[in-house]
């Protein structure tokens, strides 16, 4: 069984899902792309440096059944292993939003998203485009 990716994260962490239907399925998809699985852990310690603290990943890859369940989009990125959503205690989703745009991270889309009756997280995707938004649980606006 693969574990460590890089010095902070796991195969099990960026495949996780409460949804515990899914949670073998989406292990052993992920270990099908391992090559992706690596690139995503350092895309997460690299926030985590920018940070500067833990990161908890609520969600990372899924697999399509997994994000098909979920109610993702059909061209989500977590399907293709280049996205996070996460929170950090001791920090708002805000102050995380503030930190990445601050920071030198070369991102494709960070959104603050924050669901009406949810606590709210941050999505955080590889690529280059910088699209900054925020998602109120029934539509986008762009920030900056």
């Amino acid at each position: 069984m693969i574990e460590l990716l890089t010095p902070h994260f796991s195969l099990s962490e960026l495949t996780h899902t409460d949804l515990a239907k899914y949670s073998v399925i989406n292990y052993e998809a992920g270990l099908k792309i391992l090559g992706k699985m690596y690139m995503l852990a350092g895309f997460a310690e690299r926030v985590r440096e920018i940070i500067g603290k833990p990161l908890i990943v609520n969600s990372a890859y899924r697999c399509p059944e997994l994000n098909k369940a979920l109610g993702g989009s059909k061209t989500s990125q977590h399907c293709l292993a280049e996205a996070l959503d996460i929170k950090v205690r001791g920090k708002t989703a805000e102050e995380l939003f503030r930190m990445i745009v601050a920071s030198d991270l070369k991102y494709d889309q960070l959104i603050w998203e924050r669901p009406k009756g949810s606590t709210a997280w941050l999505h955080v995707s590889i690529g280059s485009k910088k699209e900054k938004l925020k998602y109120d649980g029934t539509k986008y606006t762009r920030l900056g």
